[in-house]
C-alpha cells in the first residue's frame, strides 16, 4: 500500500516535466521541419509528423499548458527583486519576446485561415 502511494506521488512530481519535455520535443521537431523545407526527405517527413501531432489539440494541450506555466514562473521570478540575473534586465526581455512572437503567429495564422 505505501509503495503505491509513493508511486502515485513520484508520478505527480514526474508528470508535469514530462509535459514540459513533451511540448519542447515537438517545438524542436517542427523547427527541424522548417529548417530542413520540403525538398528534403527527412524535412518532408518531420514536417508530416509534427503537423499531424499538432492536429490533435487532446495530445498537446497538457504541454502548452505546461510550458506557459514555466513561462509564468520564469517571467515571475525574472520582475522580482530577487532574480538571479540581476545584472541586466535582457531575461524580461527575451521571455517577453518569447511571448509576443508565440502570440504573434497566432494572431498572424488566424488572420491566413480566414481568407
Amino acid at each position: 500500500m505505501l509503495r503505491r502511494g509513493g508511486l502515485a506521488v513520484a508520478r505527480s512530481i514526474a508528470r508535469p516535466f514530462g509535459y514540459l519535455a513533451f511540448v519542447l520535443a515537438l517545438a524542436s521537431l517542427s523547427a527541424a521541419a522548417k529548417l530542413l523545407g520540403n525538398r528534403d526527405e527527412l524535412g518532408y517527413f518531420t514536417d508530416r509528423l509534427a503537423s499531424t501531432l499538432w492536429r490533435y489539440p487532446e495530445v498537446t494541450r497538457r504541454g502548452v499548458q505546461m510550458a506557459w506555466g514555466v513561462w509564468a514562473v520564469a517571467f515571475v521570478v525574472a520582475i522580482s527583486p530577487y532574480d538571479p540575473l540581476t545584472t541586466s534586465s535582457w531575461d524580461e526581455a527575451a521571455l517577453a519576446a518569447v511571448a509576443l512572437a508565440v502570440i504573434w503567429r497566432r494572431i498572424v495564422a488566424a488572420h491566413r485561415a480566414e481568407r
